[in-house]
């Protein structure tokens, strides 16, 4: 074994692994499943017949000691303390509800005849690049197993039980080691107990099964039924390609004995006087599946396989180890398989399940392409990032769904779903767990428009911001001490977009937006108010208002009428320097007291505020997340629409995590840059839709009617579809009575139960 993962399995016979993900293929529709099935037919089609291929899928057990120990957040300020032993020990609970114990991986694992390993590795290496490229095509992330890691696998198969504790350098101190001597087992009995169906290997009990057969119609879920149990196993698929030619010679000699078979009978049949018309039933089926595979294998592009399938198990009992075994056996019998332990072969069947693509049992039967790929190696699909947040747990397996939104491409996102449908009390939870997981190094900002946000953020040891005439809070929307280090020129730009945005956002002629005149009067009125503040000064509304009656302009005037209410009104608590403190690590921006009118206005401020904390953090190496309810808002206007989908572009590149949140979709998903700008995001939380959104979510995601089920009337509040970047996972998010969920809670019951929580207290 090399550190690269190439390994010399026999003389001149050399194997690489590659580790390849899970994917949508069960919920998928019929059209993407069938293109998964042509795509993974392929790949087998792929491989020449000097060539061995095994498919590996195992199930892992967590290391017993985090197994309701695990730490899923640190304790980094004494104000989240009681929060993160809650959260804690919530998840470890939900843990050992599914299969989370568990860490189901997936390998392809393919061989090539060589004299060295230097002809070995370029010939492996077109061989993975090859497969990479075509997981890739339905969305499978691949990546070759390293060396170490590959010994780790057999290792958990060779002795499940022990640690594995291994390092190159203790090879070059000791030369005349191998690395196979640091995965032996260092016992082994095959006849425990007196047993010829199972043995026993540094104390664990273990056992290998054979697939011996296929019923008459062959299921795509076969193995995921298996793989799907909460056992630890690994099922291991052989593939041997045999020569095109081979294999037509191979049938049409079948059929050339079957009709001699058949003259033979009829023969037998007129020496008795009896003249056969037709043959037995079973020559006359023979011949027509023999007749149907010659038709696949010359017109279809099928190909021959020797084909052996396997099922490994193990337990630290004898009595763990046959429940185990009958459950596998059981299970395979529902999906139309026969599955039988290998009784007297148990040492040939370990050694073939180890995942180095070399078969050492003869219980091998011909398959073509096709009915192999039918056995999908794809499960129910996990979504389980190491430092990831926490957003439910899988309705299929109980796992946690756990997602590092940082990981994605563009972790923009939205939560979608009908009033009281939970999206609220979903996204509060990230934010909270976003303080709790990141501590300083991120920054979570909610925009509440319902004034539900202050309890959350004031746990978190943040601040809630009221813009309100009676707060005595005020937000400049000139204000730039965030952005001092951009250039001035990007800074005005930015400000001219902002107020564009402002102004439309007060126009009664509603959608039909500024006229270029006016764009023109408003960039130059921002940029003359900075110009009159001085260096150091920042202008307030009522310099842009004054310099608007200024413009010789008639279309001047009608803005600064706009303004006016906002300068001299009661709503001048906009005309005021910013007095607000944005430097707390969770900050809520209250709207709640502006009237609807003005929740746009104030929406489009509190954006301008987040835009200057976002290049500062960025500037010292902090994510900034954002959370905005009723975003629907920000999407009646043209000049208010065009600053957000600037907003949210810009948003990527300076570390910006955003997530907007609306019980409206067919309003976003209407317009040209909203449905842009959703299908452009990597997140997306899709909770109970109305039946005009579930037809729109169906259209535009390519949902098949499975995943519409998870968004339809009928799902519990907490419920939807997850979908992160290629994968959609149907999750169930309920949390149980307690500090966190009364924190959360948004049912007004609940909510005067607790005392209002703060929700309306001002």
């Amino acid at each position: 074994m090399l550190e690269n993962g190439v390994a010399q399995v026999a003389p001149g016979l050399f194997s690489q692994t590659v580790q390849f993900g899970d994917i949508t293929y069960q919920c998928a529709r019929k059209d993407t499943r069938e293109n998964i099935y042509s795509t993974m037919s392929a790949l087998y089609n792929y491989f020449n017949p000097d060539t061995s291929v095994q498919v590996t899928i195992t199930n892992e057990p967590v290391p017993a000691e985090e197994i309701g120990n695990r730490t899923f957040f640190p304790k980094t300020d004494p104000c989240l303390d009681a929060y993160v032993d809650e959260y804690n020990r919530i998840l470890n609970d939900k843990m050992r509800e599914g299969v989370s114990n568990l860490k189901r991986q997936r390998y392809l694992t393919f061989t090539t005849k060589a004299d060295d390993f230097d002809s070995a590795i370029p010939k492996l290496a077109r061989m993975r690049n090859d497969c990479t490229q075509a997981l890739a095509r339905i969305k499978s992330k691949s990546e070759p197993v390293k060396g170490a890691e590959r010994l780790r696998i057999a290792r958990g198969l060779l002795s499940p039980l022990s640690p594995f504790d291994f390092d190159w350098d203790n090879l070059s101190q000791c030369p005349t080691a191998r690395s196979v001597d640091f995965v032996a087992p260092m016992s082994v009995d095959f006849k425990p107990n007196g047993r010829n169906d199972a043995f026993r290997a540094d104390g664990a009990w273990c056992c290998v099964m054979a697939i011996r057969s296929f019923g008459s119609i062959l299921m795509d879920d076969c193995l995921a039924s298996i793989v799907d149990l909460p056992i630890p196993l690994s099922v291991s698929l052989h593939l041997r390609p045999i020569p095109q030619d081979k294999a037509i010679d191979m049938v049409q000699g079948k059929i050339d004995w079957m009709d001699m078979e058949e003259r033979g009978q009829k023969s037998r049949a007129a020496s008795k006087g009896i003249i056969l018309t037709q043959t037995s039933t079973a020559l006359r089926y023979s011949r027509a599946d023999a007749e149907e595979l010659l038709d696949f294998l010359r017109n279809k592009n099928e190909r021959l396989f020797e084909y052996a399938g396997y099922a490994f198990t193990y337990a630290a009992s004898e009595e763990e180890l046959d429940e185990q075994v009958d459950r596998i056996i059981s299970t395979a019998r529902g999906s139309a398989l026969t599955v039988e332990k290998l009784s007297y072969r148990q040492q040939e069947g370990w050694g073939s399940v180890l995942p180095f693509a070399t078969n050492k049992c003869d219980v091998t039967r011909l398959l073509t392409s096709g009915q192999i790929a039918m056995q999908m190696p794809f499960a129910s699909l996990e979504i389980n990032q190491p430092g990831g947040i926490y957003l439910g747990q899988s309705k299929i397996t109980n796992t946690l769904a756990i997602l590092d939104r940082l990981s994605l491409p563009s972790p923009m996102g939205f939560d979608f779903g009908t009033p009281g449908t939970g999206k609220s009390n979903a996204q509060k939870s990230v934010w909270l767990q976003v303080r709790m997981l990141y501590g300083g190094r991120a920054q979570g900002i909610w925009i509440d428009p319902t004034g539900e946000g202050r309890p959350v953020a004031e746990a978190g040891g943040g601040v809630s911001i009221r813009l309100a005439a009676d707060s005595g809070q005020f937000m400049n929307p000139f204000d730039t001490k965030d952005v001092a280090a951009l250039n001035e020129p990007l800074q005005k730009a930015f400000k001219v977009d902002a107020f564009l945005a402002l102004s439309a956002s007060m126009m009664a002629e509603g959608n039909q937006g500024l006229t270029q005149a006016e764009r023109s009067i408003i960039a130059r009125c921002v940029e003359e108010a900075y110009a009159r503040s001085g260096v150091d000064g920042t202008p307030v509304l009522e310099d842009f208002y004054n310099l608007l009656l200024e413009q010789p302009e008639a279309a001047a005037k009608g803005i600064a009428l706009r303004y006016e209410r906002h300068v001299k009104g009661s709503f001048s608590f906009f005309n005021r320097r910013s007095n607000v403190d944005l430097d707390a690590p969770m900050v809520n921006i209250d709207l709640h007291d502006l009237n609807s009118d003005m929740k746009v206005f104030g929406m489009l401020t509190a954006l301008e505020q987040v835009r200057n904390r976002m290049y500062q953090n960025f500037a010292e190496g902090k994510t900034t997340w954002l959370f905005i309810d009723e975003v629907q808002s920000l999407f009646k206007h043209p000049a208010v629409i065009a600053y957000f989908e600037s907003f949210w572009a810009e948003g990527r590149k300076f570390g910006l995590v955003a997530t907007g949140l609306s019980q409206n979709a067919s309003f976003m998903l209407g317009s040209d840059i909203g449905s842009t700008m959703i299908l452009n995001s990597d997140y997306l939380m899709l909770h109970k839709q109305s039946t005009v959104d579930r037809d729109l979510w169906a259209e535009t995601l390519n949902l098949s009617d499975e995943e519409v089920r998870y968004i339809d009337d009928g799902i519990k509040p907490g419920d939807g579809l997850l979908v992160a970047g290629g994968a959609r996972m149907p999750i169930t998010n309920e949390l149980p009575k307690g500090r966190i969920y009364d924190l959360l809670t948004t049912k007004p019951s609940e909510v005067n139960a607790l005392g209002g929580g703060g929700r309306s207290a001002r």
